[in-house]
């Protein structure tokens, strides 16, 4: 199980995101054409069409994981995803409408002039690209194939940073650059879908869906929606707010720059994350009456919370390093504690593991809606007050309630009764934020010693874990 959780979380943590690295490593050459204006506007674009991914599905997810989770031996559970696939198509219709009028509605005037054609490169994968690929991307990862998604996210990533590069160094179109990289490269995944998924596996969308059975998957999905939307209000909702208190589009830029690079110590946890879901049902199912799962997401935390420390002490190294621009090099600090709030993500994925098999997906709303509400009242209280800088503390502060909560506040513990010691992770977390934000202008030697001593404690708490899971 461990040898599978990494081989695949490797496949999703590498493969997919040498791009990103890539990406990464090419800031120098394309920051110097970048201003804050144009983090700020791609910003404000981002959190609005991230709005709508969160929900595209309606929280159907839950119904695809569970029909093949009981059905693949037989492959029965195919007419049932066609059935969602359909239903999700019709519902991509009226998701795109909402997006193109929300986009409308609040883009910068400093974008004014460019909105025709922001609205079509941001609605168009909307409307017809979203059905499939959320099917492909389901299927491959439950059916344990990573690769088919790892290799792709691989080849159009790359094609993706070699168009932003193209776009904003040398056509310097700014902003624009990253939504015509973005359109092209996903209308050419949908493509590469299209035969292996329609054809080959015929997992093809039926629009003539049985409304019965839609609203009885619904009945049960729905409840996830505000679990999903929360995600949204967690991660970019706070840009909407800043922009409708009056904080600059150039502002806004700088936090969203921060944001953006903590983004890539992010995709470490996410991987775990993606990859131990479909792993962790399947021994769910077979081991819910032993410590397993506890000890699984133990060992992932203290590897997770290792990495964001390591990454988050040298920051300020990285930042310089990699910005070319003055104004972006000096948010390390909100970057700092942006990356240090994804450590929650494995405890995070255990609520998730036990509340999907046993489809309480009602659960899921007194934490993660309550903590995207959380973000948005602090941030409507602090603002004002402290300015957007602020808003990295509840961001933080509200991560931690989404990724420890549910121990606390619902009924997990008479469904799993292995205790997670949330209130140990809160604490261990917020030290190593702590700890790492106070010595982040040390000197290296203090660092290294830092990094090494926390190394050292993480092998001792993983070691004996390792040695029960096997």
């Amino acid at each position: 199980m461990i040898k599978k959780i990494i081989n695949h979380s490797l496949v999703y943590a590498i493969l997919p995101k040498l791009p990103i690295l890539a990406g990464f490593i090419m800031l120098p050459w394309i920051t110097p054409f970048l201003e804050n204006l144009d983090y700020g506007i791609y910003g404000i674009i981002l959190s609005i069409s991230t709005g709508a991914t969160v929900i595209k599905t309606l929280g159907l997810d839950v119904i695809l994981m569970n029909t093949y989770i009981h059905l693949y031996d037989s492959q029965k559970f195919k007419p049932f995803w066609n059935e969602i696939q359909g239903f999700i198509a019709v519902w991509s219709i009226i998701l795109s409408i909402i997006v193109g009028l929300v986009i409308f509605w609040m883009l910068p005037i400093e974008a004014k002039e460019n909105i025709n054609i922001i609205l079509i490169l941001t609605v168009i994968p909307i409307l017809f690209y979203s059905p499939l690929q959320i099917i492909a991307t389901k299927y491959y990862q439950m059916a344990e194939k990573p690769i088919q998604i790892g290799y792709r996210s691989l080849l159009f990533g790359v094609v993706s940073v070699v168009l932003t590069y193209y776009f904003i160094a040398e056509l310097k179109i700014g902003y624009l650059g990253w939504l015509w990289s973005f359109f092209i490269t996903e209308t050419l995944l949908f493509l590469s879908y299209i035969y292996p998924i329609w054809i080959r596996e015929e997992l093809y969308p039926n629009i003539l869906f049985r409304r019965k059975a839609i609203k009885r998957y619904l009945k049960i999905s729905l409840p996830l929606v505000p679990h999903t939307s929360a995600f949204f209000l967690l991660d970019f909702s706070d840009r909407l707010v800043m922009l409708n208190m009056g904080v600059s589009t150039s502002n806004i830029g700088l936090y969203d720059f921060a944001y953006r690079f903590a983004g890539y110590a992010r995709v470490f946890s996410e991987s775990i994350h993606q990859a131990s879901t479909p792993l962790l049902l399947k021994e769910y199912k077979a081991r819910k009456e032993t410590s397993y799962i506890k000890d699984m997401v133990f060992l992932q935390s203290f590897v997770v919370c290792f990495v964001s420390f390591a990454i988050s002490i040298w920051l300020k190294e990285i930042f310089h390093l990699m910005v070319k621009n003055e104004d972006l090099v000096n948010t390390y600090n909100m970057g700092i504690i942006l990356t240090m709030s994804y450590a929650y993500k494995p405890m995070y994925t255990a609520m998730a593991t036990v509340f999907y098999y046993h489809e309480k997906t009602k659960e899921f709303w007194k934490i993660s809606f309550i903590a995207g509400l959380i973000n948005i009242i602090l941030n409507i209280i602090f603002i004002p007050i402290y300015g957007f800088k602020v808003a990295v503390i509840t961001t933080f502060i509200s991560f931690l309630y989404i990724g420890y909560s549910g121990f606390l506040v619902t009924g997990f513990k008479k469904i799993y009764a292995y205790d997670f010691k949330p209130l140990m992770w809160v604490a261990y977390t917020t030290v190593l934020l702590i700890i790492a934000y106070i010595f982040k202008d040390a000197s290296m030697i203090l660092k290294l010693l830092l990094t090494f001593s926390l190394f050292i404690f993480t092998i001792f708490n993983t070691i004996p874990l390792i040695k029960k899971i096997r």
